[in-house]
């Protein structure tokens, strides 16, 4: 088979030793070279470090994109004919910008592309623009380029897949803890159907230890080729397998049913909506106790296990109650059968059924005899007001699109329902990372169920899972939900648009077509 070889130059960074670290880069990069890589990444502010904390403390060790570090690199580049993406501190010399930066050399010596960090670090670097060019092409495919915490938001990597990247280059300085980047960059490269290369670091920075900062490479459909750490400079090699010459991305696939007609609230500007309660008329907050019930065999519950569901809740009864997919009965009787349980327990219920074309048909019964159903992907989508919350249906395809959940979250809707038939690791995680877009996730399925909401700051989602078709309780804390905070850097027209065209030609910016070698 054939494969392309890429390394990841792990690196102990040393804070503000810039000549330091561009010998270590040097000799770094060169010996990925001369073992074959014909694709390496380098860590995010490799030349300077990473904590500053003001334009006067990043000043010295800021160069401009043909700057010693990228001359030196240039040659390296030009000598084996391969591709050196390098993270850096820029200084823009036409307006004395900081900007945290990867510089992209190509195989001549030549500068492919520079990318500005859009989730840049608000002491001293002036944030990229959301519309700025972050692919070039290659022999083997179209590659895209982000910074560590570009990733951390959906719509983000969404763009560059929308783009054409089949695979994702990101430099990182991301350390272990809290929230453990693996998770994240694993579920990107899922719901896009890309290839992704994060190269961290290692060493003590000024204000952060990362000798477990781990290096990874995903597969298009998630599976892991490598996660490594290490506590000296070193380099990472994989090779990702190439078909007829080209890298095999899933991302027609993953971006084949995304229904772009249907996310237009993701362009509304909500920085006035201080109250989600007012602005979005919404029910008025409350605690709300949620049960995921998973159903074995795809079986309608049966009486008794409808008493064993109330009988366990005692005096926190569920006021929602969500159960797997359903196959055994026609969705007539199950809607008769779950008015009439919605009823006799004062309880609303949500379920699924797999119909034709793979396509979940969504349905919700209340005590007020209210029923509400959809067909996921088809139809549009429908919130339901509950007593002290604001639902919605949506099938475990739909949420693989950020797009969709930012949707509903500008909407108002503090809670997305999800009844499937199966969930497997990658579902979690995509799934689990949808509620960073600021609404919380219920996935329920007949091997697990689980609820996700959103992260204080920028940390991980909090979660609740029951394993093996054990039910999971959660009480949502709706008026916690209600205090939003999206992330509006973004693309918006490209990720409105109907008809994409992630093949078409990538063509120079001005002022990129200099050359750097000396």
């Amino acid at each position: 088979m054939e494969q392309l070889k890429i390394a990841l130059i792990h690196l102990d960074v040393r804070y503000a030793d810039t000549e330091h670290n561009r010998r270590q880069l040097v000799e770094l990069n060169r010996e990925a070279a001369e073992n074959g890589a014909r694709i390496l990444v380098n860590t995010e502010l490799a030349v300077s470090g990473y904590s500053f904390s003001s334009l006067g403390e990043v000043a010295p060790y800021a160069e401009p994109q043909n700057g010693p570090t990228a001359r030196a690199l240039a040659e390296i580049a030009t000598m084996h004919g391969c591709y050196i993406a390098l993270g850096y501190a820029e200084e823009d010399p036409a307006t004395g910008i900081y900007y945290n930066a990867v510089a992209v050399i190509g195989p001549d010596g030549m500068p492919v592309l520079n990318y500005r960090k859009i989730t840049a670090e608000v002491r001293w670097a002036c944030a990229g623009d959301p519309l700025q060019r972050n692919v070039f092409d290659t022999p083997w495919g179209r590659v895209g380029v982000m910074i560590c915490s570009d990733t951390y938001y959906g719509s983000i990597p969404r763009m560059s897949a929308l783009r054409g990247a089949d695979l994702l280059l990101v430099s990182a300085n991301w350390p272990g803890g809290s929230l453990d980047p693996k998770e994240i960059w694993q579920a990107r490269a899922r719901e896009n159907g890309f290839f992704l290369a994060a190269c961290n670091r290692t060493g003590r920075d000024r204000t952060m230890e990362c000798e477990d900062a781990c290096s990874c490479v995903y597969a298009a459909d998630g599976g892991v080729m490598l996660e490594a750490a290490s506590p000296f400079s070193t380099v990472f090699h994989a090779s990702l397998p190439l078909v007829e010459g080209r890298i095999p991305s899933e991302r027609a696939v993953r971006l084949r049913h995304r229904t772009p007609e249907r996310y237009r609230a993701l362009y509304l500007d909500m920085r006035y909506a201080t109250d989600m309660t007012a602005y979005c008329r919404l029910p008025g907050p409350g605690m709300l106790q949620l049960l995921c019930q998973p159903v074995q065999d795809g079986a309608f519950p049966d009486e008794r296990c409808f008493e064993g569901i109330f009988s366990r809740s005692g005096s926190a009864r569920p006021e929602l109650v969500v159960l797997s997919a359903i196959g055994s009965c026609g969705f007539e009787e199950a809607r008769l059968k779950l008015l009439d349980a919605a009823g006799r327990y004062e309880t609303a219920f949500c379920t699924g059924f797999s119909g034709d074309g793979g396509r979940m048909r969504l349905l919700f019964c209340d005590s007020r005899g209210r029923v509400r159903t959809r067909i996921a992907g088809h139809d549009d989508f429908d919130c339901i007001d509950l007593a002290h919350a604001r639902i919605a249906l949506a099938g475990k395809e739909e949420l693989y699109h950020p797009e969709a959940a930012i949707t509903l979250a500008k909407g108002g809707c503090d809670l997305v329902v999800t009844p499937a038939d199966f969930l497997d690791d990658h579902d979690r995680r995509v799934l689990g990372s949808r509620s960073i877009e600021q609404v919380a996730i219920a996935a329920c399925a007949s091997n697990r169920s689980f609820v996700s909401v959103p992260p204080v700051e920028h940390y991980r989602w909090a979660e609740s899972c029951a394993e093996g078709g054990e039910p999971c309780c959660v009480q949502l804390d709706v008026p916690a939900l209600r205090r939003k905070h999206f992330y509006d850097r973004l693309d918006t027209a490209l990720l409105l648009e109907k008809t994409s065209s992630p093949e078409r030609t990538v063509s120079p910016e001005h002022g990129q077509n200099t050359k750097i070698l000396p």
